[in-house]
């Protein structure tokens, strides 16, 4: 299932500091742009029952608070999409029980109340690359919040999914 498009990428660590009582450890994984030669950092959190949260921002903005937010302007961002799939299917590979989801961070151009433009760009490209035989979809438009359910695994997807929603917006209101 692994997909040629994408970058090489190279785990790096198992990071288990600092984290809260729903966050086990992170995940973090590197890839540099053959293109425009930008080295992304992948951060891969792994949350309760098997769910993980996938983050990624450009090396050089590593100190930034808002180093989600920020856009690369590289205009590559299907490779970069690519990768990060890679980077999921190796997760998936080390923990078959592996749910996923992602957050559409907000940038100076989104309107406050409505689904990100990151979001829209993320939801189109998983809906087109990521079938219905392994993951269910589910989508919350007001959080900017896409979780890939595995089926296989996850008794009772309503409840899961809520789970991780709740965490989301908790999370998004602490900040």
């Amino acid at each position: 299932m692994a997909m040629k498009d994408g970058y090489p990428f190279i785990f790096q660590m198992n990071d288990k500091a600092g984290h809260d009582e729903l966050l086990e450890y992170t995940l973090q994984y590197r890839f540099t742009s053959e293109r425009s030669h930008h080295t992304y950092i992948v951060r891969v959190e792994r949350y309760i029952e098997h769910s993980y949260c996938i983050k990624f921002f450009d090396k050089a903005n590593m100190l930034s608070d808002n180093k989600f937010s920020l856009r690369t302007s590289t205009f590559e961002p299907r490779t970069i999409f690519y990768t990060l799939f890679n980077i999921m299917l190796d997760v998936l590979k080390k923990d078959p029980k592996a749910s996923f989801f992602f957050i559409g961070a907000e940038d100076e151009k989104d309107e406050p109340g409505r689904t990100t433009r990151r979001f829209r760009v993320y939801h189109r490209f998983v809906s087109s690359v990521v079938g219905e035989a392994v993951f269910e979809h589910h989508r919350n438009n007001g959080l900017s919040l896409y979780i890939l359910v595995n089926k296989q695994y996850v008794e009772d997807i309503p409840q899961f999914t809520r789970k991780i929603t709740d965490y989301v917006s908790e999370a998004m209101t602490n900040h």
